[in-house]
């Protein structure tokens, strides 16, 4: 299992990336947003006027940062689980202040959440967490620390 563990997260990573860098190109390309179905009243209660800075930061934060980590996590690079930790906490937070500014409740920010989520939960693996807990025993420290239980 561990050694699936980086290849998933490359695996999220690349999906996240596929799918923030088309977006966010468009976005910039078309700022008014109905190449994407994305009408400007959307925006209203937000600080941007037109779609063209947050297709930035989603082209250049999320998309260009995905897939950063995703070759460092198919490279089984000593960094994949910090850089997972990174971009699953930046997706999850995308996601929060993109609901918060524009509403929530469309089905892609809930998957795009989950796959925060899941790049996060991946990351914990690679970094080496949970460590082995101790009983009275001894018995879970032994069989954690041999392998025994993975």
């Amino acid at each position: 299992m561990k050694k699936r563990v980086p290849v998933l997260e490359g695996i999220v990573q690349a999906f996240v990336a596929l799918g923030a860098l088309p977006c966010g190109a468009l976005l910039m390309i078309y700022p008014n947003g109905t190449v994407l179905s994305m009408p400007l009243s959307m925006l209203k209660g937000s600080p941007f006027a037109t779609f063209f800075w947050p297709g930035l930061i989603l082209f250049s934060v999320i998309g260009i940062g995905h897939t950063a980590a995703a070759v460092i996590s198919f490279r089984r690079h000593r960094f994949a689980g910090l850089a997972g930790a990174v971009m699953g906490l930046g997706l999850m937070i995308w996601i929060f202040v993109q609901a918060s500014m524009i509403g929530g409740g469309h089905w892609l920010q809930y998957l795009y959440f989950a796959l925060g989520t899941a790049e996060v939960s991946l990351a914990v693996l690679l970094l080496g967490y949970p460590r082995a807990t101790v009983d009275k025993r001894g018995d879970v420290a032994k069989k954690l620390n041999s392998g025994e239980c993975q």
